[in-house]
């Protein structure tokens, strides 16, 4: 699979978001220089399809050196797989990598082998989205949400939209980066914790409910991941033991030394 993952790209756009960015057509998340400006301006002049008016120009000039990013739709995905970092970041220091083609967003899609039509989307964060008509890609980070670089009505730059504020029709995986089973993606349903102190084991989670006994330090219990309950009369966060019968104790106990 490599080092790069649906997982590593949804970090990836995370972190694009946080920065001040400005679209640029053909950029891969590089700082706006003058002469990075100089070079994308060469290859495409003044040209209203991909957004370069002279005013478009004037404004991206202005910005040159002010901790400015530019970068196009496909750029936000490509510059992670050019990042060299399982996590992503910005520069494109390994552009032209054997293996991580130069491609624009109708060539990606093509490429994928694994994609389908929007209403058959899975719940995958990671997946590129793609629009045919006038193409565009966004990255699916889950829950609804997805963060893409777009000049329109949506914002300029790497913005965070929602699934169904743009006409997106079709979804793919990367044909560049792994994708992880959901089986890896998931979370465990359980956690063995080696108490860093004695427990007392109630019915409920709660100081009121009955005893049904006490774990000494040392003793390792298997405890359901988010079973994390707040006794509201005592403010202690009490956690549910795997397995028959119903069976708590305080959280603190588990000192976060899981095993």
């Amino acid at each position: 699979m490599g080092i790069y993952t649906n997982k590593g790209l949804v970090k990836h756009a995370e972190a694009a978001l946080k920065l001040r960015t400005k679209y640029m057509w053909g950029g891969i998340l590089r700082p706006v220089t003058d002469s990075y400006i100089a070079a994308l301006k060469n290859i495409y002049g003044i040209s209203p399809g991909t957004g370069y008016t002279a005013s478009r120009w004037s404004e991206l000039i202005s910005l040159a050196g002010k901790g400015y990013y530019g970068c196009d739709c496909v750029g936000l995905i490509k510059s992670y797989y050019w990042s060299g970092s399982a996590d992503g970041g910005t520069g494109s220091p390994r552009y032209g990598a054997a293996g991580y083609p130069d491609i624009n967003a109708g060539g990606m899609y093509s490429a994928a082998k694994v994609r389908g039509r929007i209403d058959t989307m899975p719940e995958k964060p990671g997946l590129i989205l793609y629009r045919r008509t006038d193409p565009h890609v966004g990255i699916y980070v889950g829950g609804g949400k997805v963060i893409e670089c777009t000049y329109s009505s949506r914002g300029d730059g790497v913005v965070r939209s929602g699934l169904g504020d743009f006409g997106w029709e079709y979804w793919f995986e990367c044909p560049y980066i792994g994708y992880e089973s959901d089986s890896l993606l998931a979370e465990p349903k359980v956690k063995k914790y080696t108490l860093a102190y004695p427990a007392t084991v109630r019915a409920k989670p709660s100081a009121a409910s009955s005893k049904l006994g006490r774990y000494t330090a040392g003793s390792v219990v298997t405890v359901e991941n988010g079973s994390d309950t707040v006794d509201r009369q005592t403010g202690y966060t009490y956690v549910k033991v795997s397995g028959p019968p119903e069976r708590w104790i305080v959280k603190s106990a588990c000192g976060g030394n899981n095993s």
